[in-house]
This record gives structure tokens, C-alpha cells and sequence, in this order.
């Protein structure tokens, strides 16, 4: 007798919800919104099995939020204050839901802006407004010392000898 896969719920990705996105960052932007899903994941793990929601600390989510944000707060009048691409921005793919990327087109049409633009303030002004400052330094504080326990723990490395040519 044939066994029937398990049928399985598709992925908004695969069902064609999400659009990806090429984007430039600033590294600030990029390491705030980081910081930010490695709050979250924090967060999820301390939770009870049963009320786990992995999804909410993605960064996929994270970027829904902020653009959602955005829109929604310059819904009536346009953004002013588009930021211009900077040399030290860093390249970024990401899956952003279709719907609210259609409603970024829509904006940056109204407003006379190219999308990425737009991603990129919609992701600036998030992280400004809504990721405290304490949060990101916190974050670097672990880091610092998670870095140097586990510098503590691992064996040293043997130093290969200088000078002498080995057969």
C-alpha cells in the first residue's frame, strides 16, 4: 500500500505573498534591525512550547513591521525627507509581503521616489523611532562578553615556529 504525503501548508513564498527585495542599507540600519530578531528570539525561547510564534522573530517580520509602519504613518502626507545612497551602504535581499510592496510603489509614485528609497527610509526611521539606543549597546555588551568567555574556554592554538622551514 502507498503512503500519501503529508500534505503541507505552502509558504507565503511559495503561494507567490512575498516579493523580494534588493535593497541598500546603511550598517547601522542593517546591525539595529539585527539586533532587534536577536531580542525577539530571546523573547520566543523563554516562551512556553505551546505559545511559540518563531515567525514573529525573523527579520522577515521585522521588515513587514517597519515598512507596515511607515506606510501607514505617511499615508495621508508624503515623506519629505528621503535619504540619498551612501558609499558605506551595504547590499541586502529580502522577502518583503507582496501587499505591502505594492502599497510602497504606490507611495513612492505619489512622493517621486524610486521604492528602494522608500524601503530605506520606511527601515531608517523604524529603527530611529522604535529600537532604543540601550537595546543595540546592550546587545554589544553580550557580545563583548559571550566573546570573551568563549576565548577563555578554547584550547590555544599551537604557533607554528618561525624561522625554520618545515620537510
Amino acid at each position: 500500500m502507498a503512503l500519501k504525503k503529508a500534505s503541507r501548508t505552502r509558504s507565503a513564498r511559495a503561494r507567490g505573498l512575498r516579493t523580494l527585495q534588493h535593497q541598500t542599507l546603511p550598517p547601522k540600519t542593517r546591525y539595529a534591525i539585527d539586533t532587534e530578531v536577536w531580542f525577539r528570539g530571546l523573547i520566543v525561547e523563554r516562551q512556553p512550547p505551546a505559545q511559540r510564534n518563531h515567525r514573529w522573530s525573523t527579520k522577515d517580520q521585522v521588515h513587514d513591521e517597519a515598512l507596515g509602519w511607515f506606510l501607514d504613518r505617511h499615508a495621508e502626507r508624503p515623506f519629505e525627507e528621503y535619504p540619498a545612497r551612501r558609499t558605506a551602504d551595504e547590499d541586502l535581499t529580502f522577502w518583503v509581503d507582496s501587499r505591502l510592496m505594492e502599497r510602497a510603489r504606490r507611495m513612492a509614485e505619489r512622493d517621486g521616489v524610486k521604492v528602494a528609497r522608500l524601503i530605506d527610509a520606511a527601515l531608517s526611521c523604524y529603527v530611529r523611532e522604535q529600537l532604543p539606543e540601550e537595546l543595540v549597546r546592550y546587545r554589544q555588551r553580550v557580545q563583548a562578553e559571550a566573546s570573551r568567555l568563549y576565548e577563555a574556554r578554547r584550547p590555544r592554538a599551537r604557533r607554528p615556529r618561525s624561522g625554520k622551514a618545515r620537510a
